[in-house]
């Protein structure tokens, strides 16, 4: 058995953002599927890459704690039940979740004393300050197209790119 080299409070913290990584790859998995089944299919496959994005952060930090002679803990991951029913709901979602896990490890970052944990968060902050970018572009992309449902068609076709 390997030595765990990470305090008990950088590993309980790497815990929870495995477990904000699931979750947000769960949460895409439900929009993926809302989205199905109200008929953009082209916004469910962007959705259903996100959500592989976000497993892949999750094994960034398990084999990050396995590197550091511990073994990953998998938390209880809250399901997503929540209908929604407009395409601009589904962005606004991922909007918000992009943003609060991009002020997680931005706040983690400013009080972390760690040097190699600083590094890891630094690609973190990056990933998420392009993807709440991403996000936004997104967003204001859809104001425009309004209630149009033509402009909204043509928005969900881009997404399966």
């Amino acid at each position: 058995m390997k030595k765990n080299l990470l305090s008990k409070e950088y590993y309980n913290k790497i815990t929870e953002a495995i477990g904000l990584e699931l979750s947000a790859s769960n949460l895409y998995k439900h929009l993926c599927n809302q989205l199905q089944n109200i008929g953009y299919f082209g916004s469910a496959e962007f959705f259903k890459r996100e959500s592989k994005d976000e497993l892949k952060h999750y094994q960034i930090w398990a084999d990050f704690v396995n590197d550091k002679g511990g073994a990953a803990m998998i938390p209880t991951i809250k399901g997503f039940t929540d209908e929604i029913s407009e395409l601009k709901e589904a962005f606004d979602i991922y909007y918000k979740k992009e943003y609060d896990l991009g002020e997680f490890y931005n706040d983690w970052y400013m009080d972390c004393e760690d040097a190699t944990i600083m590094q890891q968060l630094l690609t973190f902050v990056e990933i998420q300050r392009t993807s709440i970018g991403e996000a936004g572009d997104l967003l204001a992309t859809l104001e425009q197209c309004g209630k149009e449902k033509a402009a909204l068609l043509l928005f969900d076709k881009e997404r399966n790119n």
